[in-house]
């Protein structure tokens, strides 16, 4: 038994044991009252995070003389493993094919939709004086629309075959790659000692990480799916999810290998996955996993909030933050979506839709806080926006669309 653990009385692993089931069952229970409303259960998640996390009720509620949540090394080791299954989902659902039928316009709106948050989120916080690291950190938070939210409420309208519910689907697509680069380049691209970007490491981790897609292409083409066929022959019970899974840590390794985070290596894999025919299999069997690993991601973000350095100097930042992750993504969607819809109803609902921040976004906040670029107060303002813009959207989407009808 390790010296810490002599001294609280129980072995760090236990503590995780404990921690994990506590944050995971209540992530569940808080995620399916806010599903109940019609609202991302991941907010839910977060909110359990908050609620028992080490500066409120996990270090109130003691249990045998131990705090009932505690964030050690085995905590954030599966925490890190829910980062990968998230974004290896992610890229299940989207696939390759579905990245080359995005078309040309697709491109554009999410091109306008992810250059402007990412700018006005960058200039933001150089402007109010934080390090250049902080800075890009939270320009990378502001890209990534969460997809989830807007589809939830168009399918309620029977708006997802519409020329916009098509063009903001597909935008939305390509924006999630555009994240995942720009994620690719800040994160490894930036000194973790002094918060700097080094420009030279930039446009070297731009190269890499483009021939990384490259590779993707010809990889999940024409060797990933078949090794996953092949491995379906063998007469094992889940062995093509096995393979599946392995996949995804094994480029979730290489990436790590080559400077980038472990998550772009993931994503990587579900692209390449969702190419083969044992696809439905791969993401029944994700989905069962993500129950656990994704619920227990968002808790731990939410967790790592330290509640007691909240003020009101942290809530006019986190209005502000969002106010301007709400203009820019609507804008930057917007106006270069015009000339395709011709259509100013059209054209604000797309705006509108592309709005909500979500998975992607906590990723890089959480990233950005264990390595140290960004403090407890931008971290707080990073999710509160995030949870923000997914309760705005869906109350101002439904409205356009009743008055439409």
């Amino acid at each position: 038994m390790s010296v810490d653990a002599a001294v609280t009385g129980m072995d760090p692993i236990m503590r995780a044991i404990v921690t994990i089931s506590v944050l995971v069952f209540f992530a569940k229970v808080l995620g399916g009252v806010f599903s109940s409303f019609k609202l991302p259960p991941v907010i839910g998640e977060l909110m359990a995070g908050i609620l028992l996390g080490p500066s409120m009720l996990g270090t109130a509620i003691i249990i045998f003389g131990e705090p009932l949540v505690v964030l050690n090394e085995f905590v954030d080791a599966f925490a890190e493993i829910g980062a990968i299954m998230i974004l290896f989902s992610a890229g299940l659902e989207m696939g390759t094919t579905s990245l080359r039928k995005a078309g040309l316009w697709a491109f554009i709106v999410a091109s306008g939709g992810a250059l402007l948050p990412f700018i006005g989120g960058y200039y933001l916080f150089k402007w109010l004086g934080y390090p250049q690291g902080s800075a890009l950190i939270i320009g990378a938070i502001m890209v990534a629309t969460s997809l989830a939210i807007t589809v939830r409420v168009m399918e309620d309208f029977g708006a997802l075959t519409t020329e916009e519910g098509v063009l903001l689907v597909n935008a939305a697509v390509v924006d999630d790659v555009l994240g995942v680069g720009i994620l690719a380049v800040v994160s490894s691209a930036l000194s973790e000692h002094s918060g700097r970007l080094d420009f030279m490491n930039a446009l070297r981790t731009t190269s890499i990480f483009f021939i990384i897609w490259l590779l993707m292409l010809l990889i999940g083409v024409y060797i990933i799916p078949r090794f996953i066929e092949r491995a379906s022959l063998i007469r094992a019970e889940g062995a093509v999810e096995a393979a599946a899974i392995g996949s995804a840590f094994i480029l979730s390794a290489i990436a790590a290998g080559l400077g980038l985070s472990p998550i772009i290596g993931s994503y990587v894999a579900g692209l390449s996955v969702a190419e083969s025919k044992a696809l439905v299999r791969v993401k029944d069997f994700v989905k069962h996993l993500n129950q656990v690993f994704s619920p227990l991601f968002f808790t731990v973000v939410g967790a790592r909030i330290h509640v007691t350095v909240f003020n009101e100097n942290v809530l006019l930042g986190l209005l502000i933050l969002t106010g301007i992750a709400f203009a820019t993504k609507f804008l930057g969607s917007a106006l270069t979506a015009l000339p395709k819809l011709r259509s100013w109803g059209k054209t604000i609902r797309l705006g509108v839709g592309m709005v909500p921040r979500g998975e992607l976004g906590l990723v890089i906040a959480s990233l950005g806080l264990s390595r140290e670029l960004i403090d407890q107060p931008i971290y707080i303002q990073a999710v509160g926006m995030i949870i923000l813009t997914s309760f705005i959207t869906p109350i101002i989407l439904s409205r356009l669309y009743r008055e439409s009808g």
